[in-house]
């Protein structure tokens, strides 16, 4: 039975909320790494570049705050600071979450008590979907012997 956009379930509301400023971008720092080293210059490249035009190939401070701009090695450092501190604030939040203070064992035991709760009601639903047809059968049957309906009274 296909449901239209009316019946679709809306996604499942958060458990808890994540505090202010905790985001999924807060915490990628794959696209500020992958930034970063395209910026690098290899040394034996820059050191080639820099003997053929006369002058070296480095960041200024103004690229460095940019993110644009080639990167030397001693330009790292500053041009990382951004990152770390980006890094430092999430680790704060991700502390604030709720449970972070649970161990592992913890947590697998609760897993497992979830578990065996998830199965206990499967079987319940399973013991429930058999009532029901049981149910069907009997309207079913008492219905076509005598023509009433099983349900009224």
């Amino acid at each position: 039975m296909a449901t239209s956009p009316s019946q679709a379930t809306p996604p499942p509301a958060s458990l808890f909320n994540l505090p202010d400023g905790l985001t999924p971008d807060s915490i990628d720092t794959l696209p500020v790494l992958s930034a970063l080293l395209s910026r690098l210059q290899n040394p034996s490249s820059s050191a080639n570049t820099a003997s053929t035009s006369g002058s070296p190939l480095a960041a200024t401070p103004s690229q460095l705050a940019s993110s644009t701009g080639p990167l030397s090695i001693k330009d790292i450092p500053a041009a990382t600071d951004e990152l770390k501190h980006k890094l430092q604030r999430a680790r704060v939040q991700v502390k604030e979450l709720p449970d972070m203070d649970r161990s592992v064992e913890e947590q697998e035991v609760e897993i497992r008590e979830l578990e065996e709760k998830i199965r206990r009601q499967r079987e319940v639903l399973v013991g429930l979907r058999e009532v029901g047809l049981q149910a069907k059968r009997e309207k079913e049957r008492g219905g076509k012997e005598d023509g009433t309906d099983v349900m009224e009274t």
